[in-house]
């Protein structure tokens, strides 16, 4: 199926058009099932999992690379990684100005555990793609995402940009703003 120019996604017209509302949904309907697994059967929030999950797979990771990966907030990161020292799933250890954390044995058997039940429930959500349109999801995510990370770094001319509702600083520490001083 090609696009037309008239395409929802294209050009939107209506909120079930914009390709953001549609992914929400997808993740908003998977939500409850794995807030059940995580927090009820596993006893640790999504974003606990993601920061244990990352770890796993590295080995070690500053908490700072850990907020990078996540996309959070450091002080957030850091909750996270303290609510999973205290429980024995990772351990923190400092390197000179900076901490490295890794999981231990137990964090790494809850880790097994919680990627078997969630690559089950992903297994389950993709059980209607075949092989052809798996290939084609997965080449289509990886472009939106690239898009995604371009369009976020890029400066939007004529609109200054506010720290306190999603605004970034630049390389050099000023806050990034496309609007020229008057």
């Amino acid at each position: 199926m090609s696009l037309t120019s008239d395409h929802g996604l294209q050009h939107p017209q209506q909120l079930e058009d914009l390709l953001m509302y549609r992914l929400t949904r997808v993740v908003r309907s998977c939500s409850l099932p794995l807030v059940r697994l995580f927090e009820g059967e596993l006893g640790i929030t999504r974003r606990e999992w993601h920061v244990l999950a990352l770890v796993v797979q590295a080995g070690e990771l500053a908490p700072s690379r850990i907020a990078e990966l996540c996309w959070l907030d450091r002080p957030r990161v850091s909750r996270a990684v303290g609510r999973l020292v205290e429980r024995g799933l990772l351990l923190r250890q400092a390197a000179g100005r900076s901490a490295q954390v890794h999981a231990t044995a137990e964090g790494k058997t809850l880790y097994a555990r919680a990627m078997a039940e969630a690559g089950a429930f992903n297994e389950a959500l993709v059980d209607d793609l075949d092989t052809t349109e798996l290939a084609q999801l997965d080449t289509l995510l990886n472009k939106l995402q690239a898009r995604a990370q371009t369009l976020r770094d890029a400066p939007m001319p004529g609109r200054p940009v506010q720290r306190h509702a999603g605004g970034t600083r630049d390389r050099h520490g000023t806050t990034e703003s496309a609007s020229k001083p008057r």
